[in-house]
């Protein structure tokens, strides 16, 4: 190639390399969004109990807590971390847990059952009349709530929060295991981990309909 055709084909080997450099900018713009669109992967774990009830007016009221000396507690508790998971819920919260005694989880479930979250609750039969037991909460207001049938328990507890995010663990829903027991609860929206969680519900709740 001799010296006037290099001067010649300079300006097509510029426009390519700009039109490398657009495409290569273009890619890297898409995996950006891509990568802003992602959900946050959530690996959580929690372990209970908790030495302190959370302060339900420094959390849950405008002006926060005005007591000059509290005794429960001014920073995020385990209980409070699982409530905010629930409070989260936007389509469907399914519930599978062995015993539903604590009134605080109950309240937040109903909540978002009032706000047009699906509900729908598997427990074990043998913890339908225990104390404290949440059930009859649950159906006044017009929640689906399904028993096992004997002699076996239905003993999971875990719950899934818009088929996305998954809580289980050794966690009973009852007040003894918030400050008390210890207890343990993993959160995660790995797809690997929730859909089977999610496939093991849909069998319970199949198996547990009244007319079977």
């Amino acid at each position: 190639m001799n010296p006037i055709d290099i001067i010649n084909y300079l300006p097509k080997l510029g426009l390519v390399v700009v039109v490398m450099g657009l495409v290569e900018c273009t890619r890297q713009g898409l995996g950006y969004l891509q990568r802003k669109r992602a959900k946050q992967v959530i690996r959580h774990v929690i372990f209970f109990p908790d030495k302190k009830i959370a302060c339900k007016n420094f959390f849950d009221e405008i002006q926060g807590c005005s007591m000059v000396s509290c005794d429960f507690s001014h920073t995020k508790t385990g209980f409070k971390h699982l409530l905010s998971y629930l409070k989260s819920a936007k389509k469907s919260i399914d519930i599978a847990v062995y015993c539903i005694s604590c009134f605080e989880i109950a309240d937040v479930v109903l909540q978002r059952h009032k706000v047009g979250v699906r509900v729908r609750v598997i427990t074990d039969l043998s913890m339908e009349a225990a104390f404290g037991s949440q059930n009859h909460r649950f159906m006044k207001d017009g929640i689906r709530v399904q028993t096992n049938k004997p002699p076996f328990l239905m003993h999971h507890k875990f719950v899934i929060i818009d088929d996305e995010v998954l809580c289980f663990g050794s966690f009973n829903w009852t007040s003894q295991a918030v400050t008390g027991n210890n207890e343990s609860v993993v959160v995660t929206n790995d797809r690997w981990v929730v859909e089977p969680f999610c496939a093991e519900f849909k069998k319970l709740w199949l198996e547990t309909k009244p007319d079977n």
